[in-house]
């Protein structure tokens, strides 16, 4: 994918990112945040699909924020330029427009809507709580890496997520009349009783 490709389809994922995270009740979304949920869907899409990545085109460093990708970036800048979104001091950006907004595969609306859902839930500084405690993201910052953190299926954060998928699929019935969307739903469920409640 060519460069301009990849930041037109940055531009799309984020229109609609901040379009429907008003569901959620956020009239208005941070740069750290917007970062901080694109890394999310990237790394659990990984772990509720087999097939390829459709997150793949963002790479991530460390950031003392959160993670960080050039890509998020460089789309945030493109969109509060042309105006599609309203930027403030704070860091926060609005729609401003609806351009691009939806003009997304149904199956990635979906993704990014049962993401949101999750942060809705929780909230999102629990959301993120889950994240600098990833273990991926944990060990890259221990080794002070300013490489691309590691966010392919072998990473340390989906095996850990692998670890407890077996116990979680023995609390449920039948997991064949799931959707992948229901599913990582439920998981947080039971992933967030097991271990966000310990801390």
């Amino acid at each position: 994918m060519s460069e301009r490709d990849a930041l037109m389809s940055a531009n799309a994922d984020l229109m609609t990112i901040i379009a429907h995270a008003r569901r959620i009740g956020w009239d208005t979304v941070s740069y750290n945040s917007i970062q901080r949920v694109v890394y999310m869907m990237k790394v659990l899409y990984s772990f509720n699909h087999e097939d390829e990545n459709v997150f793949n085109l963002y790479h991530f460093n460390v950031s003392l924020f959160g993670p960080y990708s050039e890509l998020v970036e460089k789309s945030l800048t493109f969109l509060l330029t042309s105006q599609r979104l309203l930027g403030d001091k704070e860091g926060d950006v609005r729609l401003n427009s609806m351009d691009g907004v939806d003009a997304l595969s149904e199956d990635k609306i979906k993704w990014i809507d049962t993401i949101l859902l999750i942060l809705g839930k929780y909230g999102e500084s629990k959301i993120f709580s889950f994240i600098v405690n990833d273990p991926q993201y944990e060990q890259s910052v221990k080794a002070n890496l300013s490489s691309e953190i590691n966010t392919n299926p072998e990473n340390d954060t989906l095996k850990v997520l692998n670890d407890f998928k077996k116990a979680f699929e023995e609390t449920l019935e039948d997991t064949s009349s799931i959707s992948k969307e229901e599913y990582i739903s439920l998981y947080f469920d039971y992933l967030f009783s097991q271990i966000i409640n310990k801390q």
